[in-house]
């Protein structure tokens, strides 16, 4: 019996004292355990937004670098068509030139052969002899008009071996022109070609650490898709809203306002309607910058099952850049949007440009403009390197249009 209680109380210990003691270790440390805990998730979100960040980086430096490839295979097409033409055109000149000594040799060897000739023939008398030996009068006469005649081909003759070397001359200045010309395209295309292999590789490179962050990059595709939405959204609900007023005014006498500009326009204006002007709208940007992505809905060529939206050109350019108005217009909106900082908007009839990533504005709603006018200063992001974009639209009221078809090459 006494066996029974002692172990009684050795259970009640053994069980029932760490319950106590795990009760008590719960409630003392439970604030600190949730407190660690909201650190932990903080710096997991913190790490997480790090991470993206990292991946959205890549992605633009892909994008740029794919930008630059597509610019240096382009620029090493044309100074091949360039190489080539030029080979073509040396070699032609270079026949040009062999035919033409041999012309000029003949003549040369020709012209020689009829003076010995013609040295045998009188026995080296003079001309005056040569008349004066005659029978008749009419032989005479006959050997003045062969003299003439002599002395004209001969005279004809020299002066045509003199136009031929001096044709013969001028293709050699042509040929070494033309040659010059060639060694400084192969150097260009030589340059361009190495540039095109080092973009290359630092592309693999990128692609390969894309690939890795399959679950970030995912995320940064889907918020840039959202962002592009919510613009096209936007520009919609604009466009809209201005054409519900324009047949609002048409009921009324709808007299036009005049307009005009202070800055000075440094492109050639054209005179021409916006819908013929297809193909020559100059650069959007007062500047050199690189298309980091093309127009309309495309598979990525690299980074498998990644599909991107574009509803015009972003161009990618050094801090400090302004853009420019393409053809003269009026300001028809300005807007602040998530990821595109200020969007001006403007209206050239029934056609519409956007230009979206500007940070300091040069115009108001309202505005008249002329073609190459600054409309503001693209944003430059402190926190990408200073990374400076620019994203162009051109559109015929809502529907979407190719930007690269309507500005000039």
């Amino acid at each position: 019996m006494l066996m029974n209680r002692l172990l009684l109380c050795v259970f009640v210990v053994l069980v029932l004292s760490p319950v106590g003691q795990a009760q008590k270790r719960t409630q003392k440390t439970v604030q600190t355990e949730r407190s660690e805990a909201n650190r932990k998730i903080e710096r997991s979100r913190k790490e997480l937004s790090k991470n993206e960040q990292s991946t959205k980086r890549e992605l633009l430096t892909l994008q740029l670098l794919e930008g630059e490839i597509k610019e240096r295979d382009s620029e090493a097409a044309r100074l091949n068509g360039e190489v080539s033409g030029l080979q073509r055109q040396s070699k032609k000149i270079a026949d040009s030139i062999s035919a033409g000594e041999e012309r000029l040799a003949a003549l040369r060897q020709s012209y020689a052969k009829a003076v010995r000739a013609l040295r045998h023939q009188r026995q080296s008398a003079d001309a005056a002899s040569y008349i004066f030996s005659s029978s008749s009068f009419d032989q005479a006469r006959s050997r003045i008009r062969y003299l003439t005649e002599l002395g004209k081909w001969q005279s004809d003759k020299a002066k045509e071996i003199d136009r031929t070397m001096a044709d013969l001359s001028n293709r050699r200045v042509r040929l070494d022109s033309v040659t010059g010309h060639l060694s400084a395209s192969l150097d260009s295309l030589g340059k361009v070609q190495d540039e095109l292999v080092q973009r290359k590789q630092k592309s693999v490179a990128v692609v390969g650490s894309l690939k890795r962050q399959s679950r970030n990059l995912k995320r940064v595709i889907e918020e840039q898709q959202r962002l592009v939405r919510r613009l096209d959204d936007e520009l919609n609900r604009i466009i809209e809203e201005e054409a519900r007023a324009a047949a609002a005014m048409k009921k009324g006498s709808g007299t036009k306002k005049g307009g005009g500009d202070s800055n000075a326009s440094p492109v050639t204006p054209l005179t021409e309607p916006f819908e013929r002007c297809k193909g020559r709208l100059p650069w959007p940007l007062d500047r050199k910058g690189t298309v980091t992505s093309t127009f309309g809905r495309h598979t990525h060529e690299t980074l498998e099952r990644v599909t991107m939206q574009n509803n015009g050109i972003d161009l990618e350019t050094s801090p400090g850049a302004s853009a420019r108005a393409v053809y003269d217009g009026t300001v028809s909106m300005i807007i602040v949007m998530e990821g595109y900082q200020n969007v001006v908007l403007l209206r050239h009839g029934e056609y519409l440009t956007v230009y979206a990533g500007l940070s300091d504005l040069r115009v108001r709603k309202g505005d008249k403009v002329k073609a190459g006018q600054l409309l503001g200063t693209v944003f430059a992001d402190p926190s990408d390197g200073n990374r400076t974009k620019l994203h162009f639209e051109v559109r015929h009221e809502k529907t979407k249009l190719d930007p690269q078809e309507w500005l000039k090459p």
